[in-house]
């Protein structure tokens, strides 16, 4: 079992996932490539002190990018895995 600390690398704050923070008790965060939706359950219940009641993970391709200060050479952005944690209703984490 891998710890919380290791597992979650940063909580995503974009426009979506703010809207579905608001409107679906949904949050959306950066992890671990090599975590397991059970990893990042327990992680999220760990460090908030509340009740999970699903996961969804998905692998964020590299992109590919021009660099200018190379010669315009073909650069890539790294990838990432997010996932987005849905929680039991009553409970809420704040972020800001």
């Amino acid at each position: 079992m891998k710890e919380s600390v290791t597992v979650l690398k940063e909580a995503v704050l974009t426009e979506k996932a703010t809207m579905l923070s608001a409107n679906h008790n949904k949050y959306v965060f950066s992890v671990d490539k090599n975590a397991s939706k059970i990893n990042i359950k327990n992680a999220v219940e760990q460090t908030f002190s509340v009740n999970v009641s699903k996961v969804n993970t998905t692998n964020i391709k590299p992109k590919a990018k021009r660099d200018r200060t190379r010669r315009n050479k073909l650069g890539y952005k790294s990838g990432f895995k997010k996932a987005i944690v849905t929680l039991k209703s009553g409970d809420s984490i704040d972020l800001a």
